[in-house]
């Protein structure tokens, strides 16, 4: 069976009960972390599929990546992953859970790049602009790059608006050329 299949399935399967327990938010939360620590620790891929490693402690370690504590969703949700020898497409169901997380609250993840840091107002501002264009909820991720001089550059779905004056400074090349 195919990888994003599966995790898709465990993934919605997740997302329904903790709708049911009414944990969804912060097993989202979990989820986000977990997906984030599987990408800045790439050897938690391969403890979790040591197979000398017991059960109990790739639970624990599971736990810790994605500071669960006693979450009662995402226990019971490690278990099962455990159980079923499915610990090897965990960063897939993370990223599966979050994608159907922001598809079922209609949340849409935006990418905004500046070269200094703006008000919260002025973010503010730019975010009711993203949401009144697309009608969605708009969560905002902000990174700092001084190698874009000035303006912005804004990432949400598939659109990249370059405001920047190194993007506008690239297309003059191009037209130039």
């Amino acid at each position: 069976m195919d990888i994003g299949i599966v995790s898709s399935r465990y993934a919605k399967a997740l997302l329904k009960f903790a709708n049911i327990k009414k944990q969804a938010d912060s097993v989202y939360e979990y989820m986000t972390v977990l997906k984030k620590t599987f990408v800045k620790v790439p050897e938690l891929k391969a403890k979790l599929a040591n197979p000398v490693l017991l059960s109990e402690k790739k639970i624990r370690l599971l736990k810790v990546a994605s500071g669960c504590g006693d979450n009662e969703c995402l226990n019971s949700f490690f278990e099962l992953i455990t159980k079923k020898h499915r610990l090897e497409i965990m960063p897939f169901i993370a990223q599966a859970y979050i994608d159907a997380y922001r598809n079922q609250n209609n949340l849409l993840m935006c990418h905004l790049t500046l070269p200094k840091q703006l008000s919260d107002v002025t973010i503010a501002r730019i975010k009711s602009i993203v949401e009144s264009k697309t009608k969605k909820n708009v969560e905002f991720a902000v990174t700092i790059d001084s190698s874009i001089i000035g303006g912005f550059i804004l990432e949400y779905d598939a659109q990249c608006l370059d405001a920047s004056i190194t993007g506008q400074l690239r297309n003059m090349r191009k037209k130039i050329v």
